[in-house]
């Protein structure tokens, strides 16, 4: 039985990579439910989770390649900026606003990759960007008047950040993505430590952030990682997308809140842009991977993880 599951694991057929990305996506989507949870506030829930992250995610770092100084800097700074802005969004509106917020990603990938990585924006890139831009008026304008204007802002400066992560994790994906988001990961709870409010967490939240850093990053990380290096990089993009659909689910069953109206047609009408992008004007040819939790591109060949 052990044999057959090291088999499956360390060259998986197509359906058991999918099933991997599947699972990653739905781990993943529990991330508003402990958000939501977690009575910390935003910094002390990015540093515990990073903390414990890294050192669950330090097993497969060794003997990978870490990216160069200034690289490595400006990935960790990107990842705790598009972490907070993520986090304090989902305090300050819904988990479905977030979400959908953070996964405007695209548009932004589409302005920055040009000056950043010399990928240049496409013309059937117009549409599906146009789409999402779309929702992002519903969603924001249908629910500005509700007190959570912040929280709105908040989320779509998610989004901006979540992009140029993406962007500069394609910059950098010479580098081993194990390495990459173990640098991330210390790197962030390096740099919060010394903010005094990030230690005022109760023994309650320390337990919840320990299961959350194991069950909501680490263990889908390593599935996805695993899984993308056998699914071509729009077909992942769409599986990925299980993550915004579940993740104000989840939230809704386990605590309690349910989305606006606006929401959930802002919400699906990104979603369209994205499939839209994804699906229908995908590259078969091309290596890329769409909006993660992560957003780490493999380098070249499948690696023995």
């Amino acid at each position: 039985m052990f044999a057959r599951v090291r088999s499956a694991w360390n060259d998986p057929s197509p359906t058991v990579a999918r099933l991997m990305l599947f699972a990653a996506g739905t781990f993943w989507s529990l991330g508003g439910f402990f958000i939501k949870e977690i009575d910390a506030n935003a910094i002390s829930i990015v540093f515990f989770r990073c903390l414990f992250s890294a050192i669950f995610v330090a097993a497969f770092v060794r003997g990978r390649r870490f990216p160069g100084r200034f690289d490595g800097a400006v990935s960790v700074l990107l990842f705790l900026l598009l972490l907070v802005t993520y986090v304090e969004s989902t305090k300050q509106t819904t988990a479905a606003n977030a979400i959908f917020l953070q996964y405007t990603a695209p548009i932004y990938i589409a302005i920055l990759g040009p000056f950043i990585i010399s990928e240049r924006l496409r013309p059937h890139d117009a549409l599906p960007l146009a789409i999402s831009i779309a929702g992002i008026g519903v969603l924001f304008f249908g629910n500005s008047g509700s007190g959570e204007t912040d929280g709105l802002l908040l989320g779509i400066v998610a989004g901006a950040f979540y992009g140029a992560f993406f962007v500069w994790m394609r910059r950098i994906r010479y580098a081993n993505a194990f390495a990459i988001t173990f640098l991330n990961c210390a790197g962030v709870a390096v740099l919060l430590a010394f903010v005094p409010s990030v230690w005022e967490v109760g023994p309650e939240e320390i337990a919840l952030l320990l299961v959350m850093a194991a069950v909501q990053f680490a263990l889908p990380y390593v599935l996805f990682a695993r899984g993308i290096a056998y699914v071509k990089g729009a077909e992942a993009s769409l599986i990925a997308l299980i993550e915004p659909v579940l993740n104000p689910v989840w939230v809704a069953l386990l605590y309690g809140e349910d989305p606006s109206t606006a929401t959930v047609i802002g919400g699906g009408v990104i979603l369209a842009g994205l499939v839209i992008r994804y699906a229908v004007f995908r590259e078969p040819d091309a290596i890329e991977v769409g909006v993660a939790d992560l957003g780490v591109v493999p380098e070249g060949e499948p690696e023995k993880a």
